[in-house]
């Protein structure tokens, strides 16, 4: 599986309060291990003792820091060290430390969706978590032997600093509640196999295979959640989905083979100005959720096949999919 870096999270855990957890398979017994890196590196006392630190994890200081672009481990320390120092870092370090207090919670959780996944699949990796702040330079990197979590993007609204890079209709799903969707979504991507075609149905197949599949495993994660809506929109896609359907119908956009127009309704945006505007950003992914959603109540396939089918128009046919009241 490749390396991921995650600048945009797409999916969202949060703790199932009032929502009834939904069927799904007893998970296998997983235990990862986790490094909480961040107190070793702020107890630092010279750029020696940073070298040290690289040096001791070197794949977190290639994968996470990019070490290999300095001629020198001793460069890469000198920079860390200075800003470990720097006061404006150091609130960001006491407010990343305060904010994953719980994150025993996101390990747990990410335990048993792993085991969850190694049901369906048994060949997912177990990989070892490590924590770090580092001045908003990372947020994620995944793969199948490390997740490295750069914890001061994840703080929540309440942060001192926050990324410039990303906007703030996105920041606000970077908290800690967030994470274990965040990654597992990407960790059990490698086990969708994508449908044929250009056309915006095979790409909202896809992700709808990928929602199905991250609500399986999170059983007990309000579904909202893991596409990133909030109450408001989750409830408003669902007492519109008619007009939402008959736009995409009657604007022929599933089979739009113009990436630029696939965009609009695949890609990150507040709102989807072009059903309405209070439609929310992604809408088409949501649609391709429910097809699937559809498909696998109308055939009783199971998980993994519905995962390895390629055919977009044997599975939106057999989908039958209707807006609700339909």
């Amino acid at each position: 599986m490749r390396a991921v870096h995650l600048m945009i999270c797409i999916v969202f855990l949060s703790a199932c309060v009032n929502e009834p957890c939904r069927d799904s398979v007893a998970p296998e017994s997983v235990v990862l291990e986790v490094q909480r890196l961040e107190q070793e590196l702020f107890d630092s006392k010279s750029s020696k003792e940073v070298e040290a630190f690289l040096d001791s994890h070197p794949d977190f200081a290639k994968f996470f820091l990019h070490a290999d672009q300095y001629p020198t481990n001793s460069i890469l320390a000198d920079r860390m060290f200075g800003l470990i120092q720097n006061p404006s870092i150091d609130t960001l370090y006491q407010e990343s430390v305060q904010a994953f207090e719980n994150f025993d919670e996101v390990v747990g959780t990410l335990e048993e969706g792993l085991g969850r996944l190694k049901v369906y699949y048994p060949q997912t990796p177990t990989p070892r978590i490590q924590t770090a702040v580092t001045g908003l330079y990372n947020d994620l990197f995944i793969s199948n032997e490390h997740i490295m979590i750069g914890m001061d993007f994840f703080i929540g609204e309440n942060a001192s600093y926050k990324p410039q890079q990303i906007p703030n209709y996105i920041l606000t799903r970077y908290t800690t509640e967030h994470l274990a969707a965040s990654i597992l979504q990407f960790v059990s991507s490698q086990y969708i196999t994508t449908s044929n075609g250009d056309e915006m149905m095979a790409e909202m197949i896809n992700y709808g295979k990928s929602y199905y599949l991250l609500s399986k495993i999170l059983p007990c994660t309000p579904e909202r959640i893991l596409i990133g809506y909030t109450e408001e929109e989750w409830e408003d896609v669902f007492e519109n989905d008619k007009i939402i359907w008959a736009n995409f119908v009657q604007n022929e956009w599933l089979y739009e083979t113009n990436h630029t127009i696939k965009q609009k309704f695949l890609g990150e945006r507040p709102n989807v100005y072009e059903i309405g505007d209070k439609c929310p950003g992604r809408i088409g992914r949501w649609l391709g959720w429910q097809i699937v959603n559809a498909y696998a109540e109308k055939t009783g396939a199971s998980v993994t096949e519905i995962m390895s089918e390629t055919d977009m128009n044997k599975l939106f046919t057999q989908s039958g999919y209707k807006p609700s009241g339909s």
